[in-house]
């Protein structure tokens, strides 16, 4: 099954036009007509459940963020899409849908396409605020993981998180989360400067250039990256450990 928006695409105003891939027909109509729908700035200009299907079209497409489940049956996976996408149409950017808690699969990617990937809960998709900062995350060339997953991470012991205070580790977790340092500011009834101050030093704890790194990703990419590597989950409640330990 197959849905391709042909109409005009010339947008009077700027545009993040989306290709959704998910191989459950009612859950496809869920995201393309009660969610995406509801973000403003967006547009689908496509809608497939396969892979494969998916990766024919897109040239023609010019789409912007791939919007994909991550496992797609038998076909190529969610991810395997986005790496190709990325490497070969106009997508910048790739928001995954996951049931499993599994974000660490983001510091698997290859070197080359490592930024503009987010990571979300199916359960949480029904949130439009999450999804619409997981969306815009991804096409600016950022990392977000889902909120639920965030607040389940702790550090673990030995690795290079040790080098943070408690404070720094807290606002690289709402970095995590695509918040910007005004929204962190907020937050934590701070002020941004005190916010800039503090992102600075988890830079530098972290040992994280403070320049574009060899592939193009800037030190707050990276930083996220290093988070996502070095935590794990303190408790996966409903999700349910047999779920979580699958790839």
């Amino acid at each position: 099954m197959a849905c391709v928006d042909h109409r005009d695409h010339t947008d009077p105003v700027a545009t993040l036009r989306i290709i959704v891939v998910e191989d459950e027909p009612l859950y496809l109509d869920l995201l393309v007509g009660a969610v995406v729908s509801r973000i403003a700035g967006t547009r689908v200009v496509g809608s497939f459940a396969t892979a494969e299907e998916a990766l024919a079209q897109a040239p023609s497409l010019r789409a912007d963020v791939l919007l994909t489940d991550i496992d797609l049956g038998s076909g190529m996976s969610g991810p395997a899409l986005g790496i190709e996408m990325r490497r070969t149409t106009s997508v910048r950017g790739v928001v995954l849908l996951s049931n499993l808690a599994l974000p660490s699969v983001l510091t698997t990617l290859p070197a080359d396409v490592r930024g503009g990937w987010s990571y979300l809960l199916k359960t949480s998709v029904t949130s439009v605020d999450q999804l619409g900062r997981a969306i815009l995350q991804a096409a600016e060339g950022q990392v977000l993981i889902d909120d639920e997953l965030v607040m389940g991470l702790v550090s673990a012991p030995n690795t290079p998180m040790d080098s943070l205070t408690p404070r720094q580790f807290e606002v690289l977790s709402r970095m995590a989360r695509g918040s910007s340092n005004r929204r962190i500011a907020e937050d934590l009834h701070l002020t941004p400067r005190t916010i800039e101050s503090v992102v600075s030093d988890i830079i530098e704890n972290l040992g994280v250039r403070n320049d574009l790194d060899a592939d193009g990703l800037n030190p707050r990419v990276v930083s996220v990256l290093m988070y996502l590597e070095h935590t794990v989950l303190r408790s996966r409640r409903d999700l349910g450990d047999g779920q979580a330990r699958r790839a």
